[in-house]
C-alpha cells in the first residue's frame, strides 16, 4: 500500500512503523450519511467510515494525515496536496468541521463569572461567547495564544501583538 519507515526513539529504545501511503492510489469520497470512505484504486479496497486526524493541526495544517479505521491507525499521507483535487476538497471539508478553530481580533471583555471566566470576542468568524475554567485551558506559545473553552471548542491569538492596548489589557490577567 505505501512506503513504511521505522522511527526510533533515543530515550527508551522504542520502535513506531509509520506506513506511508501513495495519495494516487487514493481517493476520499462521502457517502449519503456523511461518512468519509477510502477507496484504494490500486487494491480495489473500500474502507467505509474511516477518521483522520493531523499529526500538527496548528502548525502544519496540510500534511502528516493520519487515517484510522476505527480505533486502528491504517497509514499517514504526508501531504494533502497530493491527493486528487476531488478528494483535496472533500478531506478539507471534514478536517474543516473537526478542526473548527476561529481567530480572534478582538476582545470586547473577559470577566470572571461563577468560577469561570467569561469571554465576548470577536473573530475571523463573527462575534463569539463563551466560557473557560483555569488559566490551563490557555495556552500561549511565543506571541500565539491557543483557548480552549469548557465545552473543548478552540479559539486562536494568531499574533497577540497586533490586538490593541485595551484588548491586551482585557487578555493579560488570564495568560
Amino acid at each position: 500500500m505505501g512506503q513504511e519507515r521505522y522511527i526510533k526513539s533515543e530515550e527508551d529504545n522504542a520502535v513506531m512503523k509509520v506506513d506511508f501511503l501513495n495519495p494516487s492510489s487514493l481517493e476520499f469520497r462521502l457517502d449519503s450519511y456523511m461518512r468519509l470512505n477510502l477507496h484504494n484504486k490500486t487494491t480495489k479496497e473500500i474502507m467505509e467510515d474511516v477518521d483522520l486526524k493531523l499529526m500538527f493541526p496548528l502548525t502544519h495544517r496540510t500534511g502528516y494525515l493520519e487515517i484510522f479505521n476505527g480505533a486502528e491507525e491504517f497509514g499517514v499521507i504526508r501531504d494533502l496536496k497530493e491527493l486528487s483535487p476531488k478528494s483535496q476538497k472533500v478531506i478539507e471539508e471534514v478536517l474543516e468541521q473537526r478542526y473548527f478553530v476561529p481567530e480572534i481580533t478582538q476582545i470586547r471583555k473577559v470577566i470572571e463569572k461563577y468560577r469561570l471566566v467569561y469571554w465576548e470576542v470577536l473573530t475571523d468568524r463573527g462575534e463569539m461567547n463563551f466560557y473557560t475554567r483555569t488559566r490551563h485551558d490557555i495556552v500561549v506559545k511565543e506571541n500565539q495564544v491557543f483557548i480552549r473553552d469548557i465545552d473543548s471548542n478552540r479559539y486562536l491569538i494568531r499574533d497577540i501583538t497586533k490586538l490593541s492596548p485595551q484588548d491586551q489589557k482585557e487578555l493579560s490577567p488570564e495568560i
